[in-house]
């Protein structure tokens, strides 16, 4: 009878191509403060509370009648937070600082979620490991 057929047939395509690197995206430099745009701090929800792990029991300083911008500063100047949530109701304001990783937000109105970033996404070039 016949013989065996053919062969295997042709071996693995091309690997992946090389991967575009963002050389055109300007870098900001560490030394200069934008205004409109805070590199620190990553916004998580607009309309949303900060959620961490445990439920947020005994994880935050919690500040009222404290300004946007005070909130934001010690949030951003004190190394242990990591991050903060602005939410006003009605007259009063209120200003949560977190001490444990926010993990994701829960929608809730005239709150907002803010993450800070890690020092890694703060540097020009982000490392893979």
């Amino acid at each position: 009878g016949p013989g065996p057929g053919p062969g295997p047939g042709p071996g693995p395509g091309p690997g992946p191509g090389p991967s575009p690197s963002p050389s055109s995206l300007p870098s900001p430099s560490a030394s200069s403060i934008a205004t409109h745009y805070n590199p620190s701090f990553q916004l998580l929800s607009t309309s949303g509370v900060c959620r961490t792990d445990d439920q947020n029991k005994g994880n935050f300083d919690e500040d009222w009648g404290m300004s946007y911008t005070a909130c934001h500063d010690k949030a951003l100047y004190a190394t242990y937070f990591t991050g903060f949530e602005y939410a006003v109701e009605g007259k009063k304001s209120r200003c949560k600082l977190f001490k444990g990783p926010i993990l994701s937000t829960l929608p809730v109105g005239g709150a907002s979620c803010y993450k800070k970033a890690s020092k890694a996404e703060l540097g020009p070039h982000k490392k893979r490991l």
